[in-house]
């Protein structure tokens, strides 16, 4: 609800020749927000941060409601970049209590509780889709974002409700002493400067850094063109989170369980750079806010159901000294430097060319989406050389959703 009433407002009022340099500071205030959050969870404990959490972003966006339209831009473009840093620590937060209350839990336990929380977690988006179409017909688009702020308010009692009715002390820790026979394949020991070093970590950075160039340019393609065709409104956002969210929710409901066996790791990893490449030649090419919206669809759709879990996996060839500090900067830093040198050229041509947007050239952004995916496909089938093709997970991935 809160994302379908910011991007209403922020494309009407121009919005998308500020959007390179609004992704620009999303990327640097991912950074301080990240630290920020860590520092509080290592000072009142992840219970109390947690909970804390939920309504203290509530209270930080109640101070915007007066302000979602399009006579305040620089209220809506500060809101637009505070509000993925935000939601990360929220879906963070949420997701981590769920492995807090299950501490101890058998992986047959785990698998079916996440698979039902990541489904759960599909369906608030539909809703949250309907609800936001039924309100936007009514009344302002601030009315959403109110509406959102009383939606984690209400979240955050049941919160602190879970953690009322499973007290810390009467948890199970998990036992000592277990093994895992998943680090056999690729172990990189030594210092950690060492394992930055290492040609499996590189093609990781190189893989992250592709990836999330590609899926900045489909989001630019996708809001430019919903912008230039009048689609930018309540009701075309609110449709799409719908799309999203139910094609994400079909293919790991109906798909996913299956897809792995047949597949493995590397066969579902390149799943979505190859329909990525596909629907650029398809859509892209095809200007029409149709075409731009399937291509988004399928990226977002394909990313939250299959390639994300997927891709936790391919962590495990590391051995699990070094795991966390690999996964932080491939998932961490790297994402961040790429979203933040691609938001660079794009402002550099958007500055360049001082044109109408319906009159600016985007068949360039096209073929850096093609050639970033033919290289991410490149670089996946070199990562199955390097022996990620024969990993077998034996324990279950916790998912954060895209937020």
């Amino acid at each position: 609800m809160i994302k379908t009433g910011r991007d209403a407002v922020f494309f009407q009022e121009g919005g998308l020749r500020k959007l390179p340099i609004v992704y620009i500071w999303i990327a640097v205030a991912a950074i301080p927000a990240a630290v920020l959050h860590l520092r509080a969870l290592d000072r009142w404990g992840a219970r109390k941060t947690r909970t804390s959490l939920f309504f203290l972003t509530a209270l930080l966006f109640l101070p915007f409601i007066p302000f979602v339209d399009t006579h305040h831009p620089r209220a809506m473009t500060l809101f637009f970049i505070f509000v993925p840093p935000i939601f990360a620590a929220v879906f963070a937060g949420a997701w981590l209590l769920a492995s807090d209350l299950l501490e101890g839990a058998d992986g047959a336990m785990l698998r079916k509780v996440y698979t039902r929380i990541g489904a759960a977690s599909m369906v608030g988006g539909i809703s949250g889709g309907f609800l936001s179409k039924g309100i936007s017909l009514i009344v302002e688009p601030r009315y959403l974002v109110a509406g959102g702020a009383s939606i984690l308010i209400g979240t955050g009692f049941l919160v602190a409700q879970a953690h009322r009715r499973n007290p810390v002390e009467m948890l199970v820790p998990k036992p000592r002493g277990s093994k895992n026979n998943h680090t056999a394949h690729v172990t990189f020991g030594g210092p950690q400067s060492i394992l930055m070093r290492q040609r499996y970590t590189l093609v990781l950075i190189g893989i992250s850094t592709l990836a999330t160039i590609a899926a900045l340019y489909i989001d630019f393609q996708f809001y430019a063109t919903a912008t230039i065709t009048g689609n930018s409104n309540a009701q075309f956002f609110a449709n799409f989170y719908i799309v999203l969210n139910l094609v994400s929710l079909a293919i790991q409901l109906f798909v996913a369980p299956r897809l792995q066996a047949r597949l493995g790791v590397i066969g579902a990893l390149l799943l979505l750079p190859t329909a990525l490449l596909g629907g650029a030649g398809l859509f892209s090419f095809w200007s029409i806010v149709q075409g731009r919206t399937v291509l988004k669809v399928l990226e977002g759709g394909l990313k939250s159901s299959i390639h994300r879990s997927m891709w936790e996996q391919v962590y495990l060839p590391i051995n699990r000294k070094f795991r966390d500090m690999a996964k932080m900067v491939v998932d961490g830093a790297v994402q961040r430097l790429a979203e933040g040198l691609g938001s660079v050229a794009l402002l550099v041509w958007l500055r360049a060319n001082d044109l109408p947007l319906n009159q600016l050239n985007y068949g360039w952004i096209t073929w850096v989406i093609v050639a970033a995916i033919v290289l991410w496909i490149l670089l996946t089938r070199a990562l199955g050389a390097l022996g990620c093709s024969d990993v077998t997970p034996t324990e279950p991935f916790i998912r954060l959703p895209d937020g």
